[in-house]
């Protein structure tokens, strides 16, 4: 959140920047599966769900723009921008998932949605298989999601993927359309 919040980005792209925490003992996203098959539950989990209904509570009471929602997640939170984003592609209007991973059996969900995916290649917490699958499921199912993946680096792949201007340019730059 820290480049969304400097000066310069602030006068830029003026927004609304709500950045939930996850409780220590749950998760984003209600991962069933294994490892190398993940796959997501029926239901979200409750942090998830809060997540949803804060967006809906702030989009009554602020003056914010519905067609330029955006969801933004690392590590654990790339498994929750994923879960999210399945469940309710039709609300944002584009996702980034960082160095995460998802069930790429809903990826024909997806293929309307703006993404851009990072992740390092030698990442070793979240195996970066796990964003080349659901980019891959993607392109099959008929989308076009961007994806940057990091030689050399390992988990923290969004240091690099937030000090790189484009990105902000690109995110801000998407907007839901009346066919959406």
């Amino acid at each position: 959140a820290e480049q969304f919040a400097t000066e310069a980005n602030r006068e830029k792209f003026p927004c609304f920047l709500v950045v939930p925490q996850c409780p220590g003992d749950q998760l984003w996203s209600p991962i069933r599966g294994t490892r190398d098959n993940p796959s997501f539950a029926d239901q979200p989990t409750e942090p998830a769900s809060m997540v949803l209904e804060l967006i809906e509570t702030l989009c009554q009471e602020q003056p914010i723009d519905r067609d330029r929602i955006y969801l933004v997640g690392l590590s654990m939170g790339g498994y929750g921008t994923w879960d999210l984003v399945c469940r309710e592609p039709d609300r944002f209007a584009a996702a980034i998932p960082v160095c995460g991973g998802g069930d790429p059996t809903q990826a024909e969900k997806l293929t309307k949605l703006p993404l851009w995916v990072f992740h390092g290649a030698a990442d070793t917490v979240v195996p970066p298989d796990r964003s080349r699958a659901m980019v891959e499921a993607i392109k099959q199912a008929g989308g076009e999601p961007k994806y940057t993946e990091y030689p050399g680096v390992g988990h923290d792949s969004w240091t690099a993927t937030f000090s790189d201007e484009k990105v902000l340019d690109w995110l801000f730059s998407q907007k839901r359309t009346a066919a959406e």
